[in-house]
């Protein structure tokens, strides 16, 4: 996809792996692009149709669900999206000139409040898989110092509940796990905050991790984990920043299928990766493309409860 240096006001800030962030100055606001691209073991390896525009679909609307319901005290950076389900349900919210001008953006903008980012991976865990499992099978029984008990299986929901496993935020390689304790140091180095900052982020994901949870297993899916970046806003104000909850920054069970001791098909790109790891330097088929597409949409439609458009 190729996109253009300046639309409106808003001129080209970054690139990520799959996002374009445009940021205005004047008005302090970032626009991000998303696109269908698909990134595996930390490298591009091509790309998966719609994929940009289900996942700024998903994230616009845990992001309403977020925004809208007072009952939560937080918020997110989320302003506008020219997402699908918008025009679905005749909600659609402008976005900044420019951005609805270019067909090749349809579905794929979000706008949002600039954050002064913290420099930390927010993982919350519901159910032990992953890269978690693969440690408790190494005999570990600690995680970002969260003391784990005996007797697990693979996919089994941690018996005193969510737990909270920060990460750092590595600008390359890999990131790096680390004890809360660890998450105070690097955010007090980072001018933003201390230990009351800390507490609060670790309640905020928390929190809305278990929300989540019941709202998509009433929809019959398990967010087995997920991740969260927070920031500050112009008010010093903590704001989940970011996608929130999609495919691509969480892990979606079908609740129906559920079945500790193994393997959990995931609502994700894990085909791609699967197909990765034993086919090495090969292209992707198409067949495989498919099927990712396909459970990618699946998740959408489970969660926001539209048909994806043909």
């Amino acid at each position: 996809m190729k996109l253009k240096k300046k639309y409106g006001d808003f001129r080209h800030y970054s690139s990520g792996k799959v996002r374009e962030v445009f940021y205005d100055e004047l008005s302090d606001r970032i626009v991000v692009v998303t696109t269908d691209r698909v990134s595996a073991f930390d490298e591009r390896v091509g790309s998966i149709p719609d994929k940009g525009k289900i996942l700024t679909g998903i994230s616009s609307f845990w992001s309403l669900w977020v925004d809208f319901d007072s009952t939560i005290p937080y918020k997110t950076a989320f302003l506008a999206s020219n997402a699908a389900f918008y025009k679905e349900g005749n909600l659609y919210i402008d976005i900044p000139e420019g951005f609805d001008e270019d067909p090749k953006l349809d579905g794929r903008v979000t706008y949002m409040v600039n954050l002064d980012m913290f420099p930390i991976e927010c993982i919350v865990r519901g159910h032990i898989t992953g890269s978690a499992w693969k440690l408790y099978e190494k005999g570990e029984r600690e995680i970002c110092g969260v003391k784990l008990p005996d007797g697990l299986k693979n996919g089994d929901p941690f018996p005193d509940g969510p737990i909270f496993t920060p990460t750092t935020k590595a600008t390359s390689g890999h990131d790096e796990n680390i004890t809360f304790e660890e998450m105070v140091k690097i955010i007090s180095k980072n001018y933003m905050g201390d230990l009351d900052t800390a507490e609060t982020i670790k309640k905020y994901c928390l929190d809305l991790y278990k929300r989540a949870y019941d709202f998509a297993h009433d929809k019959g899916l398990i967010i087995a984990d997920t991740k969260f970046e927070l920031g500050l806003n112009i008010d010093g104000e903590i704001i989940f920043g970011d996608e929130i909850l999609t495919p691509d920054s969480s892990r979606f069970w079908d609740a129906s299928k559920f079945e500790p001791g193994k393997e959990q098909p995931s609502f994700d790109k894990q085909i791609i990766r699967d197909y990765i790891a034993k086919n090495k330097n090969e292209a992707i088929p198409r067949s495989v493309i498919q099927k990712t597409r396909q459970r990618y949409i699946d998740c959408y439609e489970k969660l926001v409860g539209q048909a994806w458009p043909k």
